[in-house]
C-alpha cells in the first residue's frame, strides 16, 4: 500500500507537468525518475523524495481542516449568539401578547359573513416540497450504494453523477451481453474518477472519508481500471467479429 500510494503520487506529479518538472519538484534525478517509471519500481532516492511530498500535503491538509474548525466554531457561536437574541425576542412578545387587552366581541352574524379564517401565508402543508436542509450524516462525502431521500441536497452538484453511477454500477453486473456489461463498467469507471477527482466523494464500500493521500490512490487505481476495461472491450470486440466471419455472420450475440 505504501509503494501505491508512492507510486499515484509520482504519476500525479508527471501529469500535472512533465518527467523534467516532477524530477525538479522532487530533487531527484531525471533519469533515475524516467528509470523508475518505466520498471514500476521506486529507486530508494525517488521514495524517500516522495515520502517527503506526502508529509508536505499531509501537514498542508491538516492545516486546512484546522482552519475550516476555526472558521466553524465561530459559525457556530455566531448562530448561538443569534438563537439566544432570536428567544428573547420571542419571550418579550409573549409577555406582550399576555397582558394585551382582548379584542371586542363581533355579532355571531359578521363572524358568520366573514367566513371561517384564512390560514397564514407562511404555513404550508406537511410533506408538500423538498426538505429545507439536508439529512443528517456523520460523513456526507461518502456515497451510498442505494439512493435516499433528500441526498440532492448532501452531494449538491454531484447528484447526477452519482445517479448515473450507480446506474452503470448495476449494468456493469446485470448486464445480459458481454459489451453491454464492459460498456458499463467503462462509463462506471469515467464517473468515479468524476467522483473523486472532481467532487472529492469517497466511494463503497470505505466507511470512512478518504484523505487527499488516498483519493490520489483510489484515482490511480481507477485509472489503471480503466484502462484495463478498455483493452478487454477492445478483445471482446475483436472475438466478436472473429466469431461473424467464421460463421458468415450467423454469430451476433
Amino acid at each position: 500500500m505504501r509503494e501505491l500510494r508512492l507510486l499515484a503520487l509520482l504519476h500525479e506529479l508527471v501529469e500535472a507537468g512533465s518527467q523534467a518538472k516532477a524530477a525538479d519538484e522532487l530533487g531527484v534525478d531525471r533519469k533515475t525518475l524516467w528509470r523508475s517509471m518505466n520498471s514500476g519500481r521506486l529507486a530508494p532516492v525517488l521514495a524517500t523524495a516522495l515520502e517527503r511530498r506526502l508529509l508536505a500535503d499531509a501537514r498542508a491538509e491538516l492545516a486546512g481542516r484546522a482552519e475550516r474548525i476555526d472558521a466553524l466554531e465561530q459559525r457556530v457561536g455566531a448562530l448561538e449568539h443569534a438563537l439566544g437574541t432570536g428567544f428573547e425576542a420571542v419571550r418579550r412578545e409573549v409577555a406582550v401578547l399576555r397582558v394585551a387587552p382582548a379584542p371586542e366581541a363581533r355579532p355571531s352574524g359578521e363572524r358568520a359573513a366573514q367566513g371561517p379564517p384564512a390560514a397564514p401565508a407562511h404555513e404550508q402543508p406537511s410533506g408538500s416540497g423538498a426538505p429545507a436542509r439536508p439529512p443528517w450524516r456523520p460523513y456526507p462525502q461518502l456515497v451510498t450504494a442505494e439512493p435516499e431521500p433528500g441526498e440532492e441536497l448532501v452531494y449538491g452538484e454531484a447528484t447526477a453523477h452519482v445517479a448515473a453511477w450507480r446506474e452503470a454500477r448495476r449494468q456493469s453486473r446485470e448486464g445480459r451481453r458481454r459489451l453491454e456489461r464492459l460498456d458499463a463498467e467503462l462509463r462506471m469507471r469515467e464517473l468515479e474518477l468524476v467522483l473523486i477527482g472532481d467532487h472529492e466523494l469517497t466511494l463503497p464500500p470505505a466507511v470512512y472519508p478518504w484523505d487527499r493521500a488516498d483519493r490520489r490512490s483510489e484515482l490511480w487505481r481507477r485509472r489503471q481500471a480503466l484502462a484495463d476495461a478498455r483493452a478487454e472491450r477492445k478483445r471482446a470486440l475483436i472475438r466478436r467479429w472473429a466469431r461473424r466471419l467464421l460463421t458468415l455472420g450467423i454469430w451476433r450475440t
